[in-house]
């Protein structure tokens, strides 16, 4: 007789969304539940749910110390970790140059992004933010259906330590930060621009420039050498 197991994933952004909506429709053995609603991460709800793993993907909230350290947790980072723990990790990349990035899905523990890494597989952070986050929503699905057959097979899950003196953190963006002003063009070459512009996609506050009667929005951009 199968194990019936039950995955509970915490998620809000679309591309975490459709990491669930994938995984889940391919998999009639296991009971999948899905909750978007950050006031339901409670160890009581938990407790109750009683779920085998517990995902926490595109997930902007502080998960208690009461649920990762009762639980399997897993999260999807898409850094290289241990480089670019923190917030908003996929723009601060892209803004500041970086050609290449990953899919991290690592175990949850008492620190910031600092879990022993399960699964992370590389992907070029070329085009704009759809173009990127198709790619993240495809090595997810590969990373976490993985993690769910090793899970289910009873397989030896590794888990590997991160080397804390390689880390790096990046802050959570803002969305005054969107703002490109005059000065700014002073301080940064046109590539930074193309970065800025193609990484910062709606649902995320795009780029904008001030002028007297209101913002231009800069939703493409074109880079012409001279």
């Amino acid at each position: 007789m199968k194990k019936f197991n039950r995955f509970l994933f915490f998620a809000y952004r679309e591309w975490a969304l459709n990491i669930f909506n994938q995984i889940s429709a391919n998999n009639f053995d296991d009971e999948f539940i899905l909750i978007t609603n950050k006031n339901s991460c409670t160890k009581e709800f938990i407790n109750k749910v009683n779920p085998n793993v517990i995902f926490f993907y595109g997930w902007s909230w502080i998960v208690p110390s009461s649920i990762v350290d009762n639980y399997i947790c897993l999260c999807l980072h898409p850094s290289k970790l241990p480089k670019y723990r923190g917030g908003t990790p996929l723009h601060n990349q892209i803004i500041s140059g970086e050609e290449e990035s990953a899919v991290s899905i690592f175990k949850m523990d008492a620190g910031l992004d600092t879990g022993s890494i399960y699964y992370q597989k590389s992907f070029l952070l070329d085009g704009y933010l759809d173009d990127i986050l198709d790619n993240i929503t495809a090595l997810g699905c590969k990373g976490t259906w993985k993690f769910i057959e090793d899970y289910k097979n009873n397989c030896c899950v590794f888990f590997t330590k991160q080397d804390h003196s390689k880390a790096t953190v990046c802050k959570r963006r803002t969305p005054k930060e969107s703002e490109i002003k005059p000065e700014d063009f002073l301080k940064h070459d046109s590539k930074y621009f193309f970065n800025m512009v193609r990484s910062l996609q709606a649902p995320y506050p795009e780029c904008y420039i001030k002028c007297k009667t209101g913002r231009i929005v800069l939703k493409e951009i074109e880079v012409y050498d001279i």
